[in-house]
């Protein structure tokens, strides 16, 4: 049996990994398990409306435009640059984004809450190593209690007490004094955000990245489901009894569910520890306008423990090319801890609870309802706790001893943009040719 170099998985850094690949000229496949290639950075299109798999949107730092972006074939008049607008629902309105930013945005006796608990907040004790313990510190008491500890619980569907200071990365606004006073002050001062303006196609939705990373490869292969792995013999095989022997091979499997594949006893236990979430997404087609207080929001997060959804979103305000005139585009999300999520009795109850939700704030009538799409991302966000660097770099060196080597997000356990899983499969397929 010869050896291939194998690529498991066809989303964005799969897809990258194996232009990568054919462009070397080497004997490569690609095996994808859905109908389609793409993973999560997909549109579904629905007569009027189009549906992303949550909101994807293109954070660049390393190329200046997606035309500058490897093997992507972009063309930079087929995308904008859009300027966010994302809100917090807080104290019964929308909050500009970041709130810790703009508390003077909020209700007279809640902003004065937060500023006297600011004052008050604790004091860091030595190394401040849990993501809990950096928002109080940070922050201070109110705002942690009232927004940002229940937003992130939702998001992430676990206790922050569990998460490490490796939650926060750079996507996490920092507890900068000069910003938290001047947004108490409200005075409008303007300070640079690592994403305060983002691409987005002008049409097709995000799958046009998709697209153009699949531009030209000529060995995929979809409906291949990999259900087994043999480390000794380096043998993937797959739902439909076909069998890749490996000389090298570059998964984005979520790594948990990779390990599970390999039977290896050492691989099966460090992966029992790794733990993550899953998303809901319902999206919706609606029909008429969105409220006032609507029409330019991009996102909206919602941290009231209250209501079942911790994003709401409006694909059509991004690009109104994401649904026809005179209609709308939305999407929520719910998360579910991952252990959970084929339990969650999706029609009947969540999103019956989601909907009521809608109609109690105002967003969205159901009667107004005239398109439903649900996509079910089963990792969505892996949890930084404690033991997880570790426990990864011991994975990761056990399946390099074997010509495995896990890229992007979820084959590396990470929480990273698109551009950066991009650049972790051509980095790492670089580094093996």
């Amino acid at each position: 049996m010869s050896r291939k170099w194998l690529v498991a998985g066809g989303g964005i850094s799969g897809l990258a990994a194996a232009q990568c690949l054919q462009a070397s000229g080497r004997d490569y496949v690609l095996l994808e398990r859905c109908p389609a290639v793409g993973g999560l950075t997909r549109t579904t299109q629905v007569e009027d409306f189009c549906f992303d798999y949550t909101g994807h949107f293109l954070h660049l730092r390393r190329y200046p435009s997606p035309g500058q972006v490897p093997y992507a074939h972009l063309n930079d008049d087929d995308w904008e640059t859009v300027e966010r607008k994302s809100y917090f629902y807080a104290g019964g309105r929308l909050i500009t984004a970041p709130i810790q930013y703009h508390l003077g945005e909020l209700p007279h006796d809640l902003r004065n809450a937060c500023e006297a608990s600011y004052d008050q907040r604790p004091a860091p004790n030595g190394d401040v190593t849990g993501f809990r313990d950096f928002i109080v510190s940070g922050f201070g008491q109110v705002v942690a209690d009232n927004f940002l500890i229940p937003q992130n619980e939702k998001t992430m569907a676990t206790p922050l007490g569990r998460l490490s200071i490796g939650a926060v990365k750079r996507f996490f606004p920092l507890p900068d004094e000069k910003r938290i006073r001047a947004g108490f002050a409200n005075t409008g001062e303007q300070f640079a955000e690592y994403n305060s303006t983002f691409w987005y196609p002008k049409r097709g939705g995000i799958d046009v990245l998709t697209r153009g990373l699949a531009q030209g490869l000529t060995n995929v292969a979809t409906t291949e489901e990999i259900v087994r792995l043999d480390l000794h013999n380096r043998v993937a095989t797959t739902s439909s009894g076909l069998s890749v022997a490996w000389e090298k091979m570059f998964p984005s499997i979520p790594l948990k569910a990779l390990c599970g594949l390999s039977g290896d006893p050492e691989l099966l236990d460090a992966a029992s520890k790794l733990s993550h979430s899953s998303t809901i997404s319902f999206n919706f087609g609606v029909r008429g306008r969105l409220p006032e207080s609507l029409k330019d929001a991009h996102w909206v997060y919602v941290p009231d423990r209250d209501i079942p959804f911790y994003r709401f979103g409006c694909y059509s305000n991004i690009s109104s090319a994401m649904a026809s005139h005179g209609l709308n585009a939305v999407y929520v999300e719910v998360g579910v801890p991952g252990e959970q999520i084929d339990s969650v009795d999706i029609v009947s109850k969540t999103q019956a609870a989601v909907i009521r939700s809608l109609e109690s704030l105002g967003w969205v009538k159901s009667q107004d309802i005239i398109c439903s799409v649900t996509h079910v991302i089963r990792c969505a966000y892996v949890h930084h706790t404690p033991e997880r660097d570790r426990l990864v770099e011991d994975i990761l060196s056990r399946l390099n001893e074997v010509g495995i080597h896990p890229i992007g997000r979820y084959g590396l356990w990470d929480y990273v943009g698109m551009e950066d899983s991009i650049n972790s499969a051509l980095s790492t397929v670089e580094a093996q040719l």
